[in-house]
């Protein structure tokens, strides 16, 4: 397996306790060659990170939080540079909030940052372009 990601870090204190050490094992034993996390809260990198031997995660993955309507990750990089912490962005189109149909109805964002979504996916509509290939 090249990489494994722990997704939900929900739960900090386990992961860090016990998922990070079962696949460092892992990763010596030669299973698996990259260790990663993913979340959406930008704060549970950080928590994971400092609290785990330098080099043992590998890379990030993080979603919603590289685009036209959220660029907080930035913030994160030189952070994540210095620990040696690879990122991958995912969801340029933040769960379809970038997107002419719109975000699933269980989306997290607030009504007023879906209304705004919806109204700039509109006007790019109306000038003959897609918000999708804009956000892109």
């Amino acid at each position: 397996m090249n990489r494994y990601f722990q997704q939900n870090v929900g739960y900090m204190v386990k992961i860090v306790n016990e998922t990070i050490p079962a696949l460092q094992k892992l990763k010596e034993a030669g299973k698996i060659r990259f260790i990663g996390i993913t979340g959406l809260p930008l704060e549970k990198f950080t928590y994971v990170l400092d609290r785990v031997p330098p080099g043992t995660v590998d890379v990030i993955l993080s979603y919603c939080h590289y685009s036209i309507n959220d660029s907080t990750l930035e913030d994160l990089l030189p952070y994540l540079k210095n620990k040696g912490v690879g990122v991958i962005s995912a969801s340029p189109l933040a769960m379809g909030l970038l997107t002419e149909l719109g975000p699933p109805e269980w989306h997290q964002a607030s009504p007023e940052l879906k209304s705004a979504c919806q109204a700039a996916a509109t006007n790019c509509k109306e000038k003959g372009k897609n918000i999708s290939k804009l956000a892109m």
